[in-house]
């Protein structure tokens, strides 16, 4: 009798368990709605945080907000008492002064920051004296190299900003159709990396000038006159590393027409023909100088500061070092000039979709059977510096087997009129993370429309990056850029809340069951 009951108790058990679990999945689901997010979401891409720059008093006051949230829900703090982790950051501003000299056997000439270049990554003080190289876009293909890497090291680089324009049925046009834009400044990225160039002048065919880098704002009458760009935050006048980062790449400066053409003779007529002749992959370019001798040196100005990433777990029940980590930044660019960059969609739809996939983990009341953590990044916009910094000191960051990314997922590319249409960029050989997402998006019918984007090495674009440089496997949720990207018109009121709740439901679902599976 007893072996009976207890036959159909475990038989009642089985049959029932499933629909358990689904009843509270059900009841988590509602806990991501679009009051709830609109509510946190508008909050905290307010006034009151101030734009969020790291290091700043309104990003402790935006980590201490997520940080409540995550503890209200009755999430465990990352450390034993704190849900803070704390982000040691150089801040490297202006520097104090920056000059390029030319020499020759008749002259010198001298160029001082900011008139004539802008100085970036000034990490630290310098001396330098090298010979100059040109290397056009900085492009190195199979059939096409602009940099001769056997004559590269310890020299000046003078290199073209973005990519060349390319004219109809040309052999360039054929060669950059192969890729995009993004895998192309990769490449871009990896040549500078492996020439062991010195220094770098950028030059910015579209801004020969430098008008946008050294526009004078203390003569305007009132901020609203101000015109603005996608770097009119006075962020980008500083420089944010870790105090362990070694020095691996070049100095860096955005140098003006009138340098160049005083060191490069017939300085346009050289341009163009270099512009034709790439047409059809040539690079044979000689670069001739007036001067022989080239020295920079710059003083650096330097401090140190604090930064927070702020960070959740939910440990495992039958699988605690199995770890999949959630993650968004939530630092953005500031308040200068009058203006406060409030980044409603960069990040704080991250931020928030990501507490909210925290808080319905919890709402279902069941342990996952993998431990989950979850993370608010800082200083992303700065180098992905408290993302980097996570993956650098974790002790256990090799028992991490996923890594899921919001950056930028509550617009649509035109606000006043929904699109359901999103990216999910996810790691090649990890086919499973568009299984998922697509499969629950059609059972709860959540409507969005998904491009499908998978990365053989996704290790560039957000806070992915240092996850997928360790081999973990990555998927990032992105709804594009659009016309308030990094500007101050990055407000809630032009959030798409629907498809806002459709991707952190489709998240959801997917994390739980990768949690659970």
């Amino acid at each position: 009798m007893n072996r009976y009951f207890s036959l159909v108790l475990f038989l009642a058990f089985t049959i029932l368990k499933p629909t358990y679990s689904q009843d509270e999945i059900e009841k988590a689901l509602k806990t991501i709605n679009q009051s709830s997010l609109q509510a946190e979401l508008t909050f905290l891409s307010s006034d009151w945080f101030e734009g969020r720059e790291a290091c700043t008093r309104g990003a402790y006051m935006a980590a201490d907000y997520l940080a409540s949230l995550y503890q209200s829900s009755k999430l465990a703090p990352f450390n034993e008492h704190s849900y803070f982790q704390d982000v040691p950051l150089l801040i490297a501003s202006q520097p104090i002064e920056a000059t390029i000299s030319m020499q020759n056997e008749l002259l010198s000439k001298t160029y001082s920051f900011p008139t004539h270049f802008r100085a970036e990554r000034i990490t630290e003080s310098f001396n330098v004296d090298s010979e100059i190289i040109w290397g056009g876009f900085g492009i190195n293909d199979d059939n096409f190299k602009e940099i001769n890497l056997k004559n590269s090291k310890g020299k000046i680089l003078i290199r073209l900003s973005g990519l060349p324009q390319t004219t109809e049925n040309s052999q360039l046009k054929e060669l950059l159709d192969s890729k995009n834009t993004q895998q192309w400044h990769q490449v871009k990225s990896d040549v500078l990396k492996k020439s062991g160039v010195v220094a770098v002048f950028e030059y910015d065919l579209s801004n020969p000038y430098l008008k946008e880098s050294f526009e004078n704002t203390e003569i305007l009458e009132a901020p609203t006159e101000k015109e603005l760009n996608k770097r009119s935050s006075g962020i980008y006048k500083k420089n944010l590393f870790l105090p362990d980062d070694k020095k691996n790449s070049p100095y860096y400066y955005k140098v003006s027409k009138a340098l160049l053409s005083d060191l490069i003779p017939n300085f346009d007529q050289f341009i163009e023909k270099y512009l034709s002749d790439i047409q059809n992959l040539k690079t044979t370019a000689q670069l001739k100088t007036n001067y022989n001798s080239i020295e920079l040196n710059a003083k650096a100005n330097v401090s140190l500061k604090k930064c927070r990433n702020v960070i959740a777990v939910i440990e495992g029940s039958e699988k605690p070092d199995e770890i999949i980590v959630v993650g968004a930044h939530y630092d953005h660019l500031g308040s200068y000039d009058g203006y406060i960059w409030n980044g409603a969609d960069d990040n704080g739809s991250g931020a928030i979709g990501t507490v909210a996939i925290a808080r319905a983990f919890m709402e279902t009341g069941i342990q996952p059977k993998r431990t989950v953590i979850f993370c608010n990044w800082t200083a992303e916009e700065r180098g992905l510096l408290g993302s980097r910094f996570f993956v650098n000191t974790f002790k256990d960051i090799h028992k991490v087997i996923y890594y899921h990314n919001y950056d930028m997922i509550g617009r649509s590319y035109n606000y006043e009129q929904a699109d359901s249409a999103v990216t999910l960029l996810y790691t090649k050989s990890w086919p499973q993370a568009e299984e998922l997402c697509k499969t629950y998006n059609d059972k709860y019918q959540l409507g969005l429309k998904i491009n499908y984007s998978a990365w053989d090495n996704p290790t560039s674009g957000s806070d992915n990056a240092p996850f997928a440089k360790k081999g973990i496997p990555i998927m990032w949720f992105h709804t594009g850029g659009h016309e308030s990207y990094h500007m101050p018109s990055d407000h809630v009121d032009r959030i798409d809340w629907q498809k806002f709740e459709a991707i952190v439901k489709t998240s959801f679902l997917s994390l739980w069951n990768l949690a659970n599976e």
